[in-house]
């Protein structure tokens, strides 16, 4: 029989009418192939039982049980049996083909899953685990690598009752000592101890899968099987709050229930399970509805922001092109000032420059240096000495050319530097002392520009100052507006409502002279027409 049983799952091409088209799966007890029911050109899946467990009476019977279990379920979101043969000792469950990835590959793929999925799923595994415990089976091995999530849709299946338990007298219902069936870090305490497992061990497996969705991580681990098994019949898991606490106060406690040691404590049906998940869900939907709807901002609120927003964009462009405006201006009057000042001054010391008469030019130095806004002045000869400064340590010595320079520009024949001096923005400007038309010496005058600066921040001040002035004004005013607006649109909306309720005598008892006016009379005329076809009704109907 092992090697007829052999000799079959190696060269595989048939069993019974279905014809084999590849291997899709296998596990400790069966393999599953991909096959065709030519009789209905089906595609279909077939469960094989492993060439090495065909001789084991336990591991047969444990195979054709889950046929039987399955065979009598007929649920959306549990796999369907078509047929249960057996050709050559070889028994084969024929079942529906289910075309997607197992929960497990898909906690594995997605580093977070949707509450709203998980909370489906949920769902979906409540009603599933109520319909088969109300036909007397439990399945016993509940875990994500059982349930597979359809490719086109958001619905599950649950998969493998092999060792699922059915209520039937002929069938041995409890567990062998020392033998543990099921997933070990999904089982039951009470699957863990060797005791006889129900419904409530199904929903505590349940429990742990959700606890796996909704945190990423499993509640019972250990580095050993015997420490495993330990913890799951012995310790609580960290409170699913801890470890996700945005999550709903009612579903954090629906998880809590689900993981109770003892059965009596746990949910008490998959129809209790489903109602206290869809309960979460709804409240989760009716709070993003809300958080929604508290996002969607009256009429009066969007048309004060929008007008708002058009004034300030128009009045930011406006003002920033009056700004540059004021800016050219400001800077042209500084540059037309410093030219003519560093010209004049080279022209009146191009004689002393020339005779070498030095001391003459520090006498004018010192005579013209008051201003604030100049910052230094330097007269330097032909070979770049300075010989007349503000700055007495400087005389006799090279002028150093300006480093690091904002910007170089010519004006006026005077070449203008703009850099940082000691922190301040400064512009140097430099003219050529000229004797009839060559130059014999040159002029370095240090202008501050803080006056254009402080000219600018008063210019921005004052353009931000009627900026919110005119922005404020003009949305109060669209403000006030709208609300005038809202009103008659709350009356119009109020009115349909009462309407929609059977309210038909409701009449709009304001008064308005001009468009809405008008829709409230319409709208009178409108209940009006609705309540007379209902009288009529109903005296047809008398």
């Amino acid at each position: 029989m092992s090697s007829l049983c052999t000799y079959r799952q190696e060269i595989m091409e048939q069993i019974g009418r279905y014809q084999i088209i590849e291997k899709i799966g296998f596990g400790g007890t069966a393999i599953v192939y991909k096959a065709r029911d030519p009789k209905i050109s089906r595609a279909l899946a077939i469960k094989v039982l492993r060439q090495e467990r065909c001789q084991d009476k336990e591991y047969r019977r444990r195979f054709l049980r889950e046929a039987k279990a399955v065979g009598v379920l007929s649920h959306p979101n549990i796999v369907t049996i078509y047929d249960v043969g057996e050709v050559d000792n070889t028994p084969y469950i024929a079942m529906e083909l289910l075309e997607g990835k197992t929960l497990d590959e898909v906690m594995k793929a997605e580093n977070k899953i949707p509450l709203n999925d998980s909370l489906n799923w949920g769902i979906q595994l409540a009603d599933a685990l109520s319909y088969a415990h109300s036909n007397g089976i439990v399945h016993r091995d509940i875990k994500p690598s059982n349930i597979v999530l359809s490719k086109d849709s958001n619905a599950i299946k649950i998969t493998d009752f092999g060792i699922a338990y059915l209520d039937e007298a002929d069938v041995t219902q409890h567990t062998q000592l020392g033998e543990v069936l099921g997933t070990p870090q999904y089982m039951s305490p009470e699957q863990v101890l060797g005791k006889p497992a129900d419904a409530r061990s199904d929903l505590f497996s349940a429990g742990v899968i959700l606890y796996q969705l909704l945190t990423g991580q499993k509640p019972f681990q250990a580095d050993t099987l015997a420490t495993l098994l330990f913890r799951i019949a012995t310790e609580n898991p960290e409170p699913i709050g801890q470890i996700a606490p945005e999550l709903p106060g009612v579903l954090k406690q629906t998880i809590d229930k689900l993981l109770k040691k003892k059965p009596e404590k746990r949910f008490q049906s998959g129809a209790d399970l489903k109602h206290a998940l869809q309960t979460a869900l709804n409240d989760i939907n009716e709070a993003k509805h809300a958080e929604q709807n508290k996002h969607t901002l009256p009429i009066k609120l969007k048309w004060s922001l929008i007008m708002g927003l058009i004034v300030a964009t128009t009045l930011t462009v406006c003002g920033g092109y009056f700004y540059y405006l004021q800016q050219n201006t400001a800077l042209s009057q500084v540059y037309s000032y410093g030219a003519s000042l560093s010209k004049f001054i080279a022209s009146e010391n191009a004689e002393e420059v020339l005779s070498e008469d030095w001391a003459k030019i520090e006498l004018f130095i010192q005579d013209n240096v008051t201003n604030e806004d100049l910052k230094y002045l330097k007269i330097t000869d032909h070979n770049n000495i300075i010989r007349g400064s503000n700055f007495d340590t400087e005389i006799s010595t090279t002028y150093k050319k300006i480093t690091n320079p904002l910007r170089v520009e010519d004006f006026s024949q005077v070449t203008m530097t703009h850099y940082l001096h000691k922190n301040e923005l400064t512009l140097d400007l430099s003219a050529p002392i000229l004797f009839q038309t060559t130059e014999v010496g040159r002029v370095h005058l240090g202008l501050s520009q803080k006056s254009v600066e402080l000219l600018s921040r008063q210019m921005l001040w004052a353009l931000a100052i009627i900026a919110i002035t005119t922005i404020l004004a003009v949305s109060f005013a669209t403000y006030i507006l709208g609300r005038q607006i809202a009103r008659p649109i709350t009356i119009l909306n109020k009115a349909m409502l009462e309407l929609e309720s059977g309210h038909y005598s409701y009449r709009i008892s304001t008064e308005r002279h001009d468009e809405f006016g008008q829709l409230f009379s319409n709208f009178d005329n409108m209940a009006v027409k609705i309540q007379e076809e209902d009288e009529k009704k109903s005296t047809n109907t008398k």
